[in-house]
């Protein structure tokens, strides 16, 4: 085998030379050869992972599950790189889907770079409310306000199209907001609802326009609301 394609299998697999003593690259141990092979073909870092600690109990762990906590749901990390891994075998969406205090939570690949976080109810949901959500990465966290509109089966559902460019992202929901609690006059509120208006796919769009046309006039969010939707 050429020095190149020592070199590559190395990088491939995490293997160390046999002439060196030092350990695996960071970020590889842990993960399976086509993990390795989706982060170095799209150059992303993969994370480091913790050594797991062997079940001394019977039977399979359980499949990891929501985390409720002061009313936010943190939902299971959801792992891109095991979603590019099963993009190679099937040519279906991967997801994940939760149901957590009347809550339908799913989490689905929408196509490269992005994910697609869906919260149903089986209830109608007010006009002027919003669910935040958070997703985060090990390098940046970022809030969205998600609106939601009427399902065929009389409940809500909104949608959010969110930008991921970590090898796994983690997102947090909250309880719903009215959007009159919000500090209009504030930069960061004003980025985050434009960022949420951005990541908003139709049919929901309408349900904006309906929030920002309930704001009193000259208020700063129907003009931030407007923009974004522009």
């Amino acid at each position: 085998m050429s020095t190149l394609s020592r070199r590559y299998w190395r990088a491939l697999t995490g293997a160390s030379p046999v002439d060196e003593q030092s350990p695996p690259e960071r970020g590889r141990a842990g993960y399976s050869l086509w993990q390795r092979y989706w982060s170095a073909l799209l150059g992303i870092r993969l994370p480091v992972q913790q050594r797991a600690v062997p079940d001394s109990g019977p039977g399979p762990a359980a499949a990891p599950s929501p985390s409720v906590s002061d009313h936010l749901t943190r939902l299971p990390r959801f792992d891109l790189v095991l979603t590019w891994q099963a993009s190679t075998r099937s040519p279906e969406p991967h997801a994940a889907h939760w149901t957590v205090g009347g809550r339908r939570f799913t989490i689905r690949d929408s196509g490269p770079g992005e994910i697609e976080v869906v919260v149903r109810e089986d209830r109608a949901a007010p006009v002027d409310e919003v669910v935040p959500v958070i997703a985060a990465t090990e390098n940046e966290s970022h809030l969205y306000f998600m609106v939601r509109v009427a399902d065929e089966t009389g409940g809500s559902v909104g949608v959010l199209r969110l930008p991921v460019t970590f090898p796994w992202v983690d997102v947090t929901v909250g309880p719903e907001v009215a959007v009159g609690s919000l500090d209009g006059t504030s930069r960061s509120v004003q980025a985050q609802i434009a960022a949420s208006v951005a990541a908003t796919p139709d049919p929901a769009m309408p349900a904006w326009a309906a929030i920002a046309a309930s704001r009193p006039a000259g208020d700063p969010l129907s003009q931030v609301i407007r923009d974004a939707a522009g």
